[in-house]
């Protein structure tokens, strides 16, 4: 599975549906009780990208200002 390593937590890009449970048990493992949500997000070509967010790192969007989650819109 590519993994880009940004930040802590983590991100796996690239990975096909049936590979999604494996890669969510991977990053609990690696995170276990710090992980804050979860997102699957559906990419091009029926390719997935599993980006999971830690409690501090939620907590340091949150300090800078950044309110919107990917996807989300005022409108």
């Amino acid at each position: 599975m590519p993994d880009d390593g940004s930040g802590p937590a983590g991100k796996v890009e690239g990975i096909p549906l049936f590979l999604i449970p494996k890669a969510v048990a991977e990053q609990i493992k690696k995170n276990g009780d710090a992980i804050f949500q979860i997102h699957v997000e559906r990419k091009f070509h029926h390719r997935y990208t599993v980006r999971v967010e830690t409690l501090d790192e939620h907590a340091r969007r949150l300090k800078q200002g950044d309110f919107l989650q990917d996807g989300d819109s005022n409108g």
